[in-house]
């Protein structure tokens, strides 16, 4: 049983910890937030042996084996660093860092104090994209027209969204969600989906553009991401503020292979030229993080087996990779400087 200590009390961690339990692989140890009364209550409802709001009581208590992170963006860094560094673990909510230097250093810490680390990109890990995989590598294989592109797209209407915009008419700085220093924002925050796919599916772009749309502050509420290969493009489509109802397409001679959620890979279609169509990925889980507690608990459960040595290889360069990516789209849009914590 790996003990787990959570940073963060918000949806996501509800969903990580109803995971946890699900797997039976894991156990909720403590439970860690800046406000004592909330990390409480927290603790109560999922029954956790502990809560905190001094973070060094996790980060140096011997029995905590892993510490799962979800906070604001722009501190998932400090946090999971210190972490490593107390030899603890990590699963760290997307996106993991927010520069490669700051990738590289937290790489370095954890193999240092000979811990993993991981980045909670949950439709990468789960059994939906693997079987997308498959397809997109199959079809490639075997075409026979030349390959032209994607178009992924992803739009989720925040519900801060507006908390924000009365927080910009009164000259306050807003949620975090929407506040650049805090790395808000719809490249931080939903740009990971998408890239993750096609970095993994096509490799690195030899070239980026990050067109933005951006509020009173700067943070980038809506855009469109270029990524440019040899023969062919990919195409995002990403924002905060709208809800879109479209779909992401793969396009393989005269078929379209279609994405519904980007997200969570939660059905994938394929439909012909002639309006042909069948559904040939469709599993729902009971939760989404399922699959990759799953992935991450035998890796940590098997620290000297060559093969899934090799299988956190490949998820590592992954994260890298769209991580650079990420910084170099930010650099394309000018978007603000993220604060240091």
């Amino acid at each position: 049983m790996i003990n787990v200590a959570t940073i963060g009390t918000s949806w996501i961690t509800e969903q990580f910890i109803k995971a946890c339990k699900l797997t039976d692989l894991y156990h909720l140890k403590a439970v860690y937030s800046r406000s004592v009364d909330t990390a409480k209550d927290f603790a109560q409802v999922y029954q956790a042996d502990y809560y905190t709001d001094a973070l060094n009581n996790i980060l140096f208590d011997p029995e905590v084996d892993l510490v799962y992170i979800a906070s604001p963006n722009a501190m998932h860094f400090s946090q999971a660093l210190r972490a490593v560094k107390a030899g603890k673990h990590v699963i760290v909510e997307k996106p993991i860092v927010t520069s490669i230097a700051q990738w590289h250093e937290l790489e370095e810490a954890a193999n240092r104090n000979g811990v993993f680390f991981f980045e909670a990109a949950v439709h990468y890990q789960n059994r939906n994209y693997r079987r997308l995989k498959e397809l997109v590598k199959g079809k490639l294989d075997e075409i026979s027209q030349p390959f032209l592109g994607a178009n992924f797209n992803i739009g989720q209407y925040s519900s801060r969204y507006v908390q924000y915009l009365a927080a910009m008419e009164k000259g306050e700085k807003g949620p975090n969600v929407f506040n650049p220093a805090m790395a808000g924002g719809a490249l931080m925050d939903l740009g990971v989906y998408p890239l993750y796919v096609a970095i993994d599916l096509f490799g690195l772009p030899q070239s980026v553009r990050y067109n933005a749309q951006k509020g009173k502050n700067g943070v980038d509420l809506f855009g469109t991401i270029h990524l440019k290969y040899a023969d062919f493009m990919v195409n995002i489509f990403l924002s905060k503020g709208v809800h879109s109802q479209l779909t992401s397409e793969i396009y393989v001679d005269d078929e379209t292979i279609v994405i519904h959620g980007i997200t969570r890979i939660d059905r994938v279609d394929l439909i012909d030229a002639s309006g042909q169509e069948a559904t040939l990925i469709a599993y729902t889980p009971e939760n989404p993080m399922y699959d990759e507690l799953v992935n991450f608990a035998e890796v940590i459960n098997h620290p000297d087996d060559t093969h899934l040595s090799y299988v956190y290889e490949d998820w590592k360069q992954t994260s890298l990779a769209v991580t650079q990516t990420m910084e170099l789209l930010r650099k394309s849009a000018k978007l603000p400087e993220i604060d240091e914590f």
